[in-house]
């Protein structure tokens, strides 16, 4: 099903009748055939235990294997507060602007951006245990039957960055902000936005179109493959 924004939709009180869906104040809900929507409802009204259990499973898709490279794309506006030791790891936007995927990049910041290249590194104990390997990666994190977000194990910076270790996505955008972004007074971002990961056609995407497979397109090899993978296990029935 194609995600739709909150302003492209509207929320709709309905109850079950006789089997049928109706508008929660009488009569049937005006939309077209096909269309597709979201049933939220309490879990104890799931009548048959079987549905309810397969709706709460929880499961995993590694994507991306330990080592593969992204890029984090910050905004350096000037280069006030930024070491030179540190200026070395930025890649200016005219070197990547051929391969970077743009159209699929929706919240460019005002300024001058650049980007930083960073590796998947290895798990921790806890990624070990969570997804029972002794590899690190990019996983889907899958509930039910819809995607949950992405988790990766730690992520390696480039030397001379942070002596910190950066235990997830987020928490090495973080580092990277405070290096690269000095003038920011919050440094936290989107990282699916924020990072891009490189498809086979040699261009470079944001994670938002592994986590959002309605996005993607034949185009985008990996991600495609990886939603098509994963819808047909789910029209099989079977688990991930």
């Amino acid at each position: 099903m194609k995600k739709v924004t909150p302003e492209q939709s509207i929320r709709v009180p309905v109850k079950l009748v006789d089997g049928e869906w109706e508008f929660a104040y009488g009569g049937k809900v005006p939309v077209g055939n096909g269309t597709e929507g979201e049933l939220i409802v309490p879990a104890k009204a799931i009548v048959d235990p079987k549905f309810l259990e397969r709706m709460k499973t929880k499961a995993s898709i590694r994507i991306l294997e330990e080592g593969a490279e992204l890029l984090a794309y910050v905004v350096t506006k000037d280069d006030k507060g930024i070491s030179e030791k540190s200026k070395v790891h930025l890649i200016p936007w005219n070197a990547m602007r051929d391969s970077i995927a743009t159209e699929f990049i929706d919240n460019w910041s005002a300024g001058q951006p650049s980007f930083v290249k960073v590796a998947i590194g290895n798990p921790t104990d806890r990624h070990k245990a969570k997804f029972e390997t002794q590899s690190g990666g990019l996983w889907l994190l899958i509930e039910g039957r819809e995607s949950a977000g992405l988790q990766s194990s730690q992520i390696s910076l480039p030397d001379g960055i942070t002596d910190e270790a950066a235990i997830s996505l987020n928490h090495a955008f973080t580092l990277l902000s405070e290096v690269f972004e000095p003038w920011r007074k919050a440094h936290t971002g989107n990282v699916y936005q924020r990072y891009l990961y490189k498809e086979k056609n040699d261009r470079w995407y944001p994670l938002e179109l592994l986590r959002n497979g309605a996005i993607a397109g034949q185009e985008q090899a990996i991600a495609y493959s990886l939603w098509q993978d994963f819808l047909a296990k789910i029209a099989a029935n079977k688990n991930i």
